[in-house]
């Protein structure tokens, strides 16, 4: 690890905002005279050299690049949640932001590297990588020299990432359903590919085991598709499999999850109740309205966005490693409110 000084570090040692350091750089803005003497002074004890960019005033770009198929994203407002913290917090740094989806990694491997040689975007905030493509993808970022953030775990690589703890999150999640009284939990989830996954599965069973021998856990795969997640719950009930609560891993699934419900005449939350690992405004507008988990994603980008401009600003000469992890709690509504009799 190496010590980086960084604009926090002249915003602190000045008493005012890194966006107010910022400011004084780019010389943009009403700030009085005794307020960029201040930084000036900050910036001199800590030898703080900006980038030459920031001192010309110009406006940069970062990319948001996801590589995973359309219909996967379908329904699922956790993007472009944090594509707007990503875009808020970009618009007080006078940054530029550009959204890139490719179908699979090596493409975007390819076009990420040829947007920075091109200078079409200074860094880049990557997201939702699978397992298998998670080494390839860092690795030649690094190699590369390109500046990047992971929004996401990344315990085994020296990058910068921002992410939730998804084994908390899990095993949060399932005690508060143990509390409301479901044993016989589903864990609905449509892909074992990404790491977020393995860890909310993690979760999940820690707790289960931990409650005793009167809770079951069962694991069943699908896609976010009506007809695929129709047809994976008949096969529990063929199965002869008796649940009595279901946990998505998205918003879309758990309307679906209501809707099959429903219409094999159990009551939710009475009979089966739901809950959903993400959260959207539009979980409280159906009836019932639905549990979910707030994973904060506008702050995820909004923080993923500030470890980018620290990175891109500091330029550091050797492999650091930075990690903040966010809070998450649960929206508690209808699909979960069962009532003991």
């Amino acid at each position: 690890m190496i010590e980086i000084s960084t604009i926090k570090e002249v915003a602190i040692l000045a008493g005012v905002s890194p966006a107010t350091v910022s400011r004084v750089i780019t010389q943009k803005g009403n700030i009085s005279s005794e307020t960029r003497a201040k930084v000036y002074s900050a910036m001199e004890q800590i030898k703080y050299v900006p980038m030459q960019s920031q001192s010309q005033s110009k406006s940069a770009t970062i990319s948001f690049s996801i590589a995973r198929d359309p219909k996967e994203m379908l329904g699922n407002p956790f993007f472009s949640d944090v594509l707007c913290g990503i875009s808020d917090a970009a618009k007080k740094l006078d940054y530029n932001v550009q959204f890139s989806l490719y179908y699979t990694a090596q493409e975007q491997i390819e076009k990420t590297i040829q947007l920075f040689k091109r200078k079409q975007a200074n860094g880049f905030i990557f997201t939702s990588v699978m397992s298998s493509d998670k080494d390839l993808l860092l690795k030649s970022m690094q190699d590369k020299g390109i500046p990047f953030v992971m929004i996401g775990s990344s315990l085994n690589h020296s990058v910068f990432s921002v992410h939730n703890d998804n084994v908390r999150d899990s095993y949060m999640a399932t005690k508060y359903m143990l509390g409301k009284g479901y044993r016989n939990i589903l864990f609905l989830t449509p892909n074992l590919k990404q790491d977020v996954m393995y860890d909310r599965i993690h979760g999940f069973q820690r707790a289960i085991e931990e409650s005793g021998e009167d809770a079951s856990a069962h694991i069943v795969n699908c896609s976010n598709e009506e007809v695929d997640i129709a047809r994976a719950l008949d096969k529990v009930i063929e199965d002869g499999v008796n649940f009595d609560a279901i946990l998505t891993m998205e918003c879309i699934m758990s309307l679906i999850a209501m809707k099959y419900c429903q219409s094999r005449n159990m009551n939710v939350p009475q009979d089966v109740g739901i809950l959903s690992f993400n959260n959207a405004p539009y979980l409280d507008n159906v009836s019932p309205s639905i549990t979910g988990l707030n994973l904060n994603p506008s702050v995820l980008g909004a923080e993923a966005f500030q470890l980018l401009y620290e990175l891109i600003d500091t330029k550091p000469q050797a492999m650091v490693q930075k990690s903040v992890t966010l809070p998450s709690e649960i929206i508690e509504r209808q699909s979960t409110q069962r009532v003991f009799k």
